[in-house]
């Protein structure tokens, strides 16, 4: 998992996998990263191919977690089978989705 700070956005890269052991092996780390921050967020989905329930749960977790410390996790990147399993799981009703890197950073400037 690596991170990135642009301007007051916090950038996450999320694996190609995030199954159990995907989300095993980052859940810790994402949700003290996000926490910590306790701003704005992008989770930059780019190069996940695989989403488990698991997953979708974390993502969850940590998007309540830093709503009530005044900060957002949005996401940007999906893959068209990543973006299909958020709308049939109505997850694109709960988190803010971009296109592309440029589009969410952009969204958050205007906010």
């Amino acid at each position: 998992m690596n991170t990135e700070q642009v301007d007051d956005v916090l950038i996450i890269q999320l694996p190609a996998r995030l199954d159990a052991a995907g989300v095993a092996a980052i859940e810790s780390d994402l949700a003290s990263t996000i926490t910590g921050h306790g701003g704005k967020v992008l989770a930059d989905m780019t190069n996940v191919n695989f989403v488990a329930s698991l997953a979708l749960r974390m993502l969850l977790s940590n998007l309540r977690a830093i709503q009530p410390l005044g900060g957002d996790l949005r996401l940007y990147g999906l893959q068209p089978q990543i973006a299909e399993i958020f709308r049939k799981s109505r997850f694109d009703t709960l988190f803010k989705i971009y296109p592309d890197r440029e589009t969410a950073l952009a969204a958050y400037r205007n906010r």
